[in-house]
């Protein structure tokens, strides 16, 4: 009898095991790609880096507001504008794969939220940002690229080596919640007013009240967080 109920007891187990694995794979699908990442050894020598987040840190992967996996290890590579994914953190880094790119899929790391968004007005191709602020009328998203530039070898003892280097530009948008359509914010900080239209002398005069520089990326959430408030 004893023999029969521990027979029964690794039956229960070993079902109770394959149903967790098969939902965790099932769960794993949703937002994981079979695609390794491309990992280059040599890139520690670079200058700066090809990543948001140069290290894996703890996030949390979300599909339509609900979550689908919690405290798992995530890294945005900017350069090639993916979000990179390891379950276990003594794994290598070069075993992680690639998340799902879905509009439906986003995960919060390091305190951002980071959405994909497919190709929109405004915007030239599908891609991750970073949403800064969110309201009634329009969001803030910014876009991080980053771009590669190969470094040369010193020809003579009288010049310097220069390393490969990558290099950030931070782009702004304001995305209309009515339409979908994303507009890029200019450089110029006049120039970025007239992006608010007919609140546009609103959004100068409370600017100016509060001492905001629009040119910088608080300021420029404060000033949307406002305009969303007219």
């Amino acid at each position: 009898m004893r023999q029969v109920f521990a027979s029964f007891f690794f039956i229960l187990t070993i079902t109770g095991l394959s149903a967790q694995n098969s939902k965790e794979a099932v769960i794993t699908d949703q937002f994981l790609t079979n695609r390794s990442i491309t990992f280059k050894p040599e890139e520690v020598h670079y200058a700066g880096s090809a990543y948001e987040n140069k290290e894996f840190v703890s996030g949390t992967i979300f599909k339509t507001g609900k979550i689908l996996e919690s405290s798992i290890l995530l890294r945005y590579n900017a350069f090639r504008d993916e979000i990179e994914v390891k379950s276990d953190v003594n794994a290598p880094d070069a075993s992680a794969k690639v998340m799902v790119r879905n509009p439906e899929i986003y995960v919060k790391l390091l305190n951002n939220l980071i959405v994909f968004s497919g190709t929109k007005e405004g915007i030239d191709r599908p891609g991750y940002f970073i949403v800064l602020a969110e309201g009634e009328k329009v969001d803030l998203y910014k876009k991080i690229k980053k771009e590669f530039v190969e470094g040369s070898e010193s020809m003579t003892s009288l010049t310097r080596s220069i390393p490969s280097t990558y290099k950030e530009k931070e782009i702004f948008y304001l995305v209309d919640k009515t339409t979908g359509e994303y507009v890029e914010f200019p450089s110029s900080k006049n120039s970025k007013f007239n992006l608010f239209k007919d609140k546009k002398k609103e959004i100068k005069a409370y600017a100016s009240r509060e001492g905001l520089n629009v040119n910088k990326e608080w300021a420029l959430k404060k000033v949307v967080m406002y305009y969303n408030t007219l």
